[in-house]
Formats: C-alpha cells, sequence, structure tokens
C-alpha cells in the first residue's frame, strides 16, 4: 500500500492537463502577454478561444486561483472564460 505522502508526491509529479475556453471573451488573449503563466505550467493555444495547459498542480481550484490571480492582475474579467479539467491520456 503506498503512503499518503508517497501518493501526493507522485500525484504533483505527473502532469495535469486543463483547458481554458474563452468564448465569452471577443477577443481572446495571447498567452505570450502573460510570462507569469510560465509558473503555472506549460500554456498551448489548441484551438480559437481554447488554451491547453500541462502543469504539476493537481487540484483545479488550487490552479484556478492562481490563474485568476494572473488574468486580474492584466484586467481580463473572470466572466470572459472556463477553466476545466481534461482527462489525461494512458501512455
Amino acid at each position: 500500500m503506498i503512503s499518503e505522502k508517497n501518493y501526493n508526491e507522485w500525484d504533483e509529479a505527473k502532469p495535469h492537463t486543463y483547458k481554458i475556453n474563452f468564448n465569452q471573451s471577443i477577443l481572446p488573449p495571447q498567452i505570450e502577454d502573460f510570462p507569469e503563466l510560465d509558473q503555472l505550467g506549460k500554456f498551448t493555444r489548441s484551438a480559437h478561444k481554447i488554451w491547453l495547459v500541462e502543469t504539476t498542480i493537481p487540484e483545479i481550484e488550487t490552479f484556478s486561483r492562481c490563474f485568476v490571480a494572473i488574468m486580474k492582475k492584466h484586467h481580463v474579467p473572470t466572466e470572459n472564460y472556463t477553466i476545466y479539467s481534461q482527462p489525461t491520456s494512458k501512455v
């Protein structure tokens, strides 16, 4: 049986994928305009108005709070986007 500490270390080490949908935004922001996002993970644009992020932050609530703080710093209204958890693919 795996200990809680070992499980938490494993869970934090594996990548977690979140999708950020900017459908409510007239013009979606550009990833390059937010250099602080590098602290949260690797961001890519997967489609028009949709970003994907690979991060080691396992809880979507924690990731969301950090992301919202960065967006608010740049005056991006929170109602312009929605954050979803993406299932990770098995290798």
